[in-house]
């Protein structure tokens, strides 16, 4: 009976789950505006330990992706170590010039070292994520109407979240392609209105104002540069 009593308290022992190893990791930072988000990890008091490591991960995951992946930036990926004594920790981590649109999360590494160098606990955490939105310019050309015979008055918005830089805008009238007129850059939210020369638009055929009509901008959007007028 002994022996049968002694094995029963053997094996509740090995079963017993282990106390995890007090980790945590936290987004205290999400700013869109300035493409940048901040992660802050702690560690707590594990017996025995002599040192505290730890290491992060920057996780990206795109629009219309299902799982993160990792993604390079700098400090993170190395180890990085608290100073000699300090039995808990606390280190913060910001990144910047995220693009979206996209979400990010910190995966953290940490590790519990006594004096001989050896692991004694680990751990692995996530922060909740940061969603960063398309951060690109977009051109809309929002109307083409016509000021005279041979005169034409286009409004261009920039919709994005950042400045167009200069880009053309071009005007075609019925079967004929004119010359592009350059622009100087739109901020986000500005616009512009344009008058464009052109030839009389015979009733039946339309004319077509395009910005930045080769592609040259990085725009969130391609599908709005155009604005088709019919002409009556």
């Amino acid at each position: 009976m002994r022996r049968i009593a002694l094995s029963i308290a053997l094996f509740g022992a090995l079963a017993a789950p282990a106390q995890a190893a007090p980790a945590k990791v936290v987004l205290t930072v999400c700013a869109p505006k300035e493409r940048a988000a901040e992660f802050q990890a702690r560690m707590g008091e594990v017996a025995g330990a002599e040192r505290l490591k730890m290491r992060f991960t920057l996780h990206v995951r795109k629009r219309g992706q299902k799982t993160y992946h990792r993604v390079a930036a700098p400090g993170f990926r190395s180890w990085s170590t608290a100073d000699p004594g300090a039995t808990s920790w606390v280190f913060t981590r910001r990144v910047e010039a995220l693009l979206g649109p996209a979400r990010y999360r910190a995966m953290v590494r940490f590790q519990w070292l006594d004096a001989d160098g050896d692991t004694i606990a680990h751990a692995k955490r996530y922060s909740r994520s940061c969603r960063q939105p398309d951060h690109r310019p977009n051109l809309r050309v929002k109307s083409l109407t016509r000021a005279s015979a041979h005169r034409y008055v286009a409004v261009v918005v920039n919709n994005g979240r950042t400045e167009t830089g200069a880009f053309d805008l071009q005007l075609a009238v019925g079967d004929r392609l004119l010359e592009p007129v350059t622009l100087d850059s739109l901020l986000p939210g500005a616009h512009k209105v344009v008058t464009l020369h052109g030839p009389r638009c015979a009733p039946g055929s339309s004319a077509i104002a395009t910005a930045d009509p080769l592609d040259l901008v990085d725009e969130r959007s391609e599908a709005d540069n155009a604005f088709t007028l019919r002409c009556v």
